[in-house]
């Protein structure tokens, strides 16, 4: 032995005797706490020393009684009797803690009592909840690990599960009908709504169409075609389509029979929805009814037009033949059409008269003021000379004419020694106030006019010649009034 190692032991103190320990040969450690003892002192304690250590020292006698408590407590585990297999195995585990066979056993029961506990727990849970099928398996189950007198018990528990599990199998079958039927109810319920709110919504729509349908009058009639016509479109393919389409070709009938003399239009819009339903007999008597109608009222706006055209008022003429061509376009295979060439004819003439007008009213206006400039360059100072313009309507009698003004639309009797005119022609002319004359107007009645003799003084109010400029506008003014006298003789012209 080294030294140190002697020392080491010389220095160790018995727990026991509290004496040193003085070889090697003498000394044994506790297995569990390796506090130094004497071999002696060991034994003699049987054990160790140290306050709870609790490590103790197995004679032979103590030996033998482990062992039969180990193969007790397997029986008591293979009885079932887990909670007694426990019991001892904790009594003997004070004995030996560290065996591990006492140990085994130990943690084997206690897994067993658990697993029993488990599934006695959820068998009588199930049972409890009645449902017996379940609580059946669970204390079938339970039977592995019971011992004779928990037997009893479940097995008492199975034959009650066992009587009750056909009552629940029926019970459970006429809970599953009972459910059924009710799933099926409420399918029906369902379908039923289904079928009422989308496949009847079409029937119940028509019935209340048919209850709502009181037409008696134009307006009323138009309004049910209205109605018929939205349910048709929301029912394109519906079952009531025939129907509803026969209400519609009733109330357009109706409508191009009754109301043809108030409203051709209306009445020929009806016909053309519903006359291949018609008879052709039928068919052919409302449309001369609204035919001979339509052009009667053709006529009447031909007629309207050539009286607006006679009164100069072509804006309205033409808005009259625009109508007629209208009517026309409304038969475009009868006869009516043989006049479209004559209307067209008519409204291209009118168009011509409309533009020409305003032509003309602007040549009036330059005339006029033509005239003022050529009264200003007179050349002559008599008092009572004067600028005549006038437009002659009749030869009196040689070298006397009678001429309307065409500003004021007064008649005036002129005398020219010199020049001849000719009905039509404009005058434009200086000359001297005579008084009055009496002659014939174009409808043979005697008036009195005013009487002028053109002046031969060709002198301005300086004694000087000044033929030039009154040549200059009189050239212009007669160059106006033949552009004038033209476009007078374009709207004078009748339609045809």
């Amino acid at each position: 032995m080294s030294e140190e190692t002697y020392y080491k032991v010389s220095k160790s103190i018995c727990t026991f005797c509290q004496t040193p320990i003085k070889s090697d040969m003498e000394t044994f450690f506790c297995p569990s706490c390796t506090s130094p003892y004497h071999k002696d002192c060991w034994y003699e304690n049987k054990g160790c020393a140290v306050y709870g250590c609790g490590e103790k020292h197995q004679g032979e006698e103590e030996f033998s009684s482990l062992r039969e408590g180990i193969i007790n407590i397997e029986y008591l585990i293979n009885r079932n009797q887990y909670a007694e297999a426990i019991h001892e195995s904790k009594q003997y585990l004070k004995i030996d803690r560290r065996n591990i066979e006492l140990k085994n056993l130990y943690n084997k029961a206690v897994a067993l009592i658990n697993n029993k506990i488990n599934l006695m727990t959820s068998a009588d849970e199930a049972f409890n909840k009645k449902d017996y099928k379940a609580s059946e398996v669970y204390y079938k189950n339970v039977l592995k690990y019971a011992d004779d007198i928990e037997a009893n018990f479940v097995n008492t528990r199975l034959e009650i599960a066992k009587e009750k599990i056909p009552e629940q199998n029926r019970r459970r079958i006429y809970q599953n009908v009972l459910i059924v039927m009710i799933i099926l109810a409420i399918l029906a319920a369902i379908g039923y709504l289904g079928y009422y709110t989308f496949i009847l919504k079409e029937d119940r729509d028509f019935s209340e169409l048919v209850q709502s349908d009181h037409a008696h009058d134009l307006r009323s009639m138009e309004q049910m075609i209205g109605k018929y016509e939205t349910f048709l479109r929301t029912y394109s393919n519906g079952r009531n389509k025939a129907r509803v389409m026969s209400r519609i070709n009733q109330y357009s009938t109706q409508i191009a029979s009754i109301y043809y003399k108030d409203d051709w239009k209306l009445a020929l819009r009806y016909y053309n929805k519903v006359y291949t339903t018609l008879s052709p007999q039928d068919a052919k008597n409302i449309f001369n009814n609204i035919y001979n109608v339509a052009y009667g009222d053709y006529k009447q706006k031909i007629a309207n037009a050539k009286k607006f055209n006679l009164t100069y008022n072509y804006a309205e003429a033409l808005n009259e033949l625009n109508n007629a061509k209208i009517i026309m376009a409304s038969f475009p295979n009868e006869s009516i059409n043989k006049e479209t060439n004559i209307v067209e004819a008519n409204i291209s003439l009118l168009n011509k008269k409309l533009t020409s007008l305003v032509k003309s009213n602007e040549l009036e206006r330059q005339i006029r003021e033509q005239d003022k400039e050529l009264t200003s360059v007179s050349s002559s100072g008599a008092k009572d000379l004067v600028m005549i313009s006038a437009k002659v309507s009749k030869v009196v009698e040689k070298g006397i004419y009678l001429a309307k003004e065409p500003g004021s639309g007064n008649l005036i009797a002129v005398k020219s020694a010199d020049d001849i005119y000719k009905a039509g022609e404009y005058l434009n002319l200086e000359c001297i106030y005579k008084g009055k004359i009496t002659v014939e107007d174009n409808d043979a009645k005697e008036i009195s006019v005013p009487y002028y003799v053109v002046s031969n003084d060709e002198r301005d109010i300086n004694g000087e010649l000044n033929t030039s400029e009154r040549d200059a506008i009189n050239q212009r003014l007669r160059s106006m009034r033949s552009q004038k006298s033209k476009l007078d003789s374009l709207l004078k012209q009748n339609l045809l």
